[in-house]
């Protein structure tokens, strides 16, 4: 697992707060060129509007990305028990969308 994937994931751990109802991920309107497992087109994800936005490699469970809006979303983050061998140890569910906004390509 590359170094900027750790980064991300233990950021992701260490930012829960305890009996907070899930977490806030601002997603790109864009996708971007990625090679995780193999070539694929990762969204771009931050966990604070002042942040940078960082690749983001697994899906988030009844979420449907449309190229071209920038989306705030609430998320539930759990660790698998048994992860697979190549992917990663946490799962990502959408609670809400709580924004929506197109943006000029």
């Amino acid at each position: 697992m590359k170094p900027g994937w750790m980064c991300l994931l233990l950021m992701l751990v260490a930012c829960s707060e305890p009996g907070s109802e899930g977490e806030l991920l601002y997603v790109a309107p864009y996708t971007t060129a990625c090679i995780g497992v193999g070539p694929m087109d990762c969204m771009r994800v931050r966990h604070s509007r002042e942040e940078n936005y960082q690749l983001f490699y697994d899906a988030i469970e009844g979420f449907r990305f449309e190229q071209g809006y920038r989306y705030t979303l609430r998320v539930e983050v759990s660790e698998l028990e048994t992860p697979p061998a190549d992917g990663s140890r946490l799962r990502y569910r959408l609670l809400e969308v709580i924004d929506k906004e197109a943006v000029e390509p």
